[in-house]
């Protein structure tokens, strides 16, 4: 009796021990929706920056992304891992120990998922609860945006936007590219977003990362995603299937801002987009100002359908033909992405694409995004008052 007692408590103190290190994973995974601003912000702002180095030091030796590979291995890896796993489990189920061995198998995963989310909070998770980077910028929102606001910010993004294609050089198709590689451009990033966080007074980390193209960027695409911070690496990972200057430059900044300690998507985006409005580099300015000409055209031209205004007609200049050849060229390569996810779902039928965005949704929600994926888009607002507050009534007026 006393033999079969000690085997219910050791069975009991296990499941317990279990359910214990379940709880405790559960809390170590949410457990940032709930810190306060005031300690995420100075988490952020001195301590992200000291434990984030040491790792993004490390991932300057390589030219290649580490991410993409730990992809690549882990997946054979885990099938493999799998399959012995559950021969394992069959040979104890005939024999002897299939509970201990388990029970050993959970632990030992629990333990590892602990870890992971811990390191997940500490280089990505708790930044999603810093103070928002639009209240960084110290914006103007006093005063109610009029339509005219809103057509001065336009003007001034579209002014931007086609001096700034002036200076780029084309290939026989009239389509403008890079002015410099890879590594210039993902050194010149760095420096950007360190002299806009200055200028503005933004609590980016001055830590330098090396952002990483992607080999396998052709099959990425099908995923629609084009450049991913890796948490666990502290590793920028930029998609190269096609370099579209209308959008390279804010990807990389976007990702960048990412490993300097900004989580949220809007908040990246913004960054990211009004650094480039402000580089001395022509095609970082013009990827900068075609991102805010866009978001702010179509709320412009709705508020002028409500209120009976006029649109200022942009759209129709001929200065935009070169901006248009840009776009067919970027919408050229994505129409073959379409068709080769499109086959795939005929044979398999699964939607890549839809798939990666219900994951991305859920991951973003899971951490206080609660637009999920529609925290990508920057509400046009914000650069109408970026605008008025600091280019209109500001250093540039």
């Amino acid at each position: 009796m006393k033999i079969k007692s000690k085997k219910k408590k050791r069975t009991a103190l296990k499941i317990v021990l279990i359910i214990l290190l379940t709880a405790l994973f559960i809390c170590a995974a949410v457990c940032n929706n709930y810190i306060p601003r005031n300690v995420a912000d100075y988490y952020c702002t001195n301590i992200f920056p000291v434990i984030s180095k040491p790792l993004q030091c490390f991932n300057m030796f390589f030219q290649f992304s580490l991410t993409e590979g730990v992809v690549v291995i882990i997946f054979p890896l885990l099938a493999i891992g799998l399959i012995c796993w559950l021969v394992f489990l069959i040979r104890k189920m005939l024999t002897k120990g299939a509970f201990q061995f388990f029970f050993k198998s959970a632990r030992n995963l629990l333990i590892c998922a602990i870890i992971m989310a811990i390191l997940f909070q500490a280089m990505h998770g708790i930044n999603y609860r810093r103070t928002k980077a639009a209240v960084e910028l110290k914006l103007d929102t006093t005063e109610e945006l009029t339509f005219e606001d809103y057509c001065s910010a336009l003007k001034w993004a579209y002014l931007g936007m086609i001096e700034a294609r002036s200076h780029l050089g084309e290939d026989y198709n009239g389509v403008a590219h890079m002015q410099y590689g890879f590594e210039n451009s993902a050194i010149y990033a760095n420096s950007l977003l360190d002299t806009f966080a200055e200028k503005y007074d933004i609590p980016l980390t001055k830590n330098y990362v090396r952002a990483k193209p992607v080999s396998l960027s052709h099959y990425w695409s099908y995923t629609y995603i084009v450049g991913m911070y890796d948490p666990f690496l502290c590793e920028a990972n930029i998609n190269t299937g096609y370099i579209d200057i209308t959008d390279f430059p804010i990807t990389i900044c976007h990702e960048l801002c990412h490993a300097k300690g900004y989580a949220s998507e809007t908040d990246c985006n913004l960054l990211a987009s009004l650094a480039c409005c402000q580089a001395a580099r022509a095609d970082f300015r013009y990827a900068g100002f075609y991102w805010i000409f866009w978001n702010l055209y179509g709320v412009t031209y709705s508020i002028a359908e409500a209120t009976g205004n006029i649109m200022p007609e942009y759209a129709l200049t001929s200065e935009m033909e070169p901006v248009y050849r840009d776009e067919m060229a970027s919408r050229y390569y994505w129409d073959q992405i379409d068709q080769e996810v499109e086959t795939i779902k005929e044979i398999f039928n699964v939607d890549i694409s839809e798939t990666s965005d219900n994951v991305n949704d859920a991951f973003l929600k899971s951490n206080g995004e609660e637009q999920g994926v529609e925290a990508y888009v920057v509400p046009d607002s914000i650069y109408v008052r970026f605008y008025l507050t600091h280019i209109a009534g500001g250093e540039n007026a």
